[in-house]
């Protein structure tokens, strides 16, 4: 039997979710929710929720970038070169 995590209701094995509430069973919810877990560490938020959550920022900053640089292809490594090299002239040009 499934029990429902929303109102308590007992369901057959077979089913997903509950037929009272239209809520899922908590096997299932356990499931969605590492699924949730693992997708939002691979995102922005859940790059900079570890800087923020660990005892050495800086160093856990450096470990993300490292991360960071090594996943980018050598179009990607260009591209940010010409991006900072075109930042570099702007500044110095207005100075």
């Amino acid at each position: 039997m499934s029990k429902c995590l929303t109102c308590g209701h007992e369901g057959n094995p077979g089913e997903m979710k509950c037929p009272e509430c239209g809520g899922y069973y908590s096997r299932l919810a356990a499931i969605i929710a590492e699924q949730e877990a693992q997708e939002e560490l691979q995102t922005f938020k859940g790059q900079c929720k570890r800087i923020w959550a660990s005892e050495d920022v800086k160093r856990a900053l450096s470990v993300e970038l490292k991360l960071i640089w090594a996943g980018l292809s050598k179009k990607g490594v260009f591209a940010l070169f010409v991006i900072f090299v075109f930042v570099f002239a702007l500044i110095v040009t207005v100075l």
